[in-house]
C-alpha cells in the first residue's frame, strides 16, 4: 500500500533526507524543482544551462542536508540560492553589471502603454522582449517583476549603484513598450 507523501512538511522531508531516506529527497526535489528551474530560466535563459544549474543547487543542499534545517521558509531559501548561483553563473560568463553615467531618465508613461494590452493574449510577446534585452539589463528585470527583489536589494546582488539599477530597469521598460508596439503594428 503507497502512502501519500505529498502531505509532509518540509521538516519531514530533511529528516528523511538526513536518515538517507531516498523518498526523502525525491518528494523535496520534486516539491522545489520547477520553482528553482524557473528562477533560474528566466535569469540565465539557456535551457541546458538552466538544467545544470538546477541540478547543481540540489547536489549542493543534498551534500550538506543537515543545514537545512535551520532554515524556516525553504521555497524562499532555495530561490535565493537559485539567483544567487544564476547571478555567479552570469558573472563568469562575462556578463557585467556596470555602472552607467546617466541617471536623469524621466518615466513618461510606458508602464501605462503595457498595461493597455492585454497581458493574457501577449505573454509570449512579452517574454520574447524580455529574452531579447542584453543580459545584464535582463537580469534586473526578471529579479525585479518576477523574483519581487526590490531595486535596492538588485543593487546590493549585482554590485552596482541603486540608481543603476533603476536607469537599466526604466530602459528596459522602453525597450519592452517599442517591441510590444512593433509586434501590434505589425499583426
Amino acid at each position: 500500500m503507497k502512502t501519500e507523501n505529498n502531505s509532509l512538511s518540509d521538516k519531514e522531508l530533511l529528516n528523511l533526507c538526513e536518515k538517507g531516506a531516498e523518498m526523502g529527497y525525491a518528494q523535496l526535489y520534486h516539491r522545489y524543482a520547477k520553482s528553482v528551474f524557473n528562477s533560474v530560466y528566466r535569469l540565465v535563459t539557456d535551457l541546458s544551462e538552466a538544467e545544470d544549474l538546477t541540478q547543481d543547487i540540489f547536489v549542493s543542499i543534498f551534500s550538506d542536508i543537515k543545514k537545512l534545517k535551520e532554515i524556516e521558509q525553504l521555497g524562499a531559501w532555495l530561490t535565493r540560492i537559485a539567483i544567487n548561483k544564476s547571478i555567479s553563473h552570469l558573472r563568469k560568463k562575462k556578463v557585467y553589471f556596470t555602472d552607467i553615467e546617466s541617471a536623469n531618465v524621466i518615466d513618461d508613461g510606458e508602464q501605462q502603454l503595457i498595461e493597455k494590452y492585454e497581458l493574457e493574449d501577449k505573454i509570449e510577446e512579452i517574454q520574447n522582449a524580455i529574452e531579447a534585452l542584453p543580459a545584464d539589463i535582463r537580469t534586473i528585470v526578471n529579479l525585479f517583476l518576477f523574483e519581487n527583489i526590490p531595486h535596492e536589494e538588485i543593487a546590493n546582488m549585482l554590485g552596482i549603484s541603486n540608481t543603476t539599477v533603476r536607469s537599466k530597469y526604466h530602459r528596459a521598460k522602453k525597450k519592452i513598450a517599442q517591441s510590444l508596439q512593433q509586434t501590434m503594428y505589425y499583426e
